[in-house]
């Protein structure tokens, strides 16, 4: 299976916030926040950095927390 990295994920975010943005979609408050903060966090990100997820979270290479997802969601 091919590596996903920072490009891949904060493609898909920034394809989610345009949506919402646009009024496309009509995402929670709070699922407005954390894809707003995914794509901010991310943003920031060199862009072939390996993103892994594991118990709901997003992790870079070296395995610190980028965004934690809530249980509920």
């Amino acid at each position: 299976m091919k590596k996903l990295d920072v490009k891949h994920f904060l493609g898909i975010y920034q394809g989610r916030q345009k949506m919402y943005l646009e009024g496309i979609t009509t995402p929670t408050e709070e699922g407005k926040r954390i894809i707003d903060k995914v794509v901010s966090k991310l943003s920031e990100m060199d862009l072939s950095q390996e993103i892994r997820i594991e118990n709901n979270a997003l992790l870079d290479s070296h395995g610190n927390v980028v965004v934690q997802f809530p249980d509920d969601l």
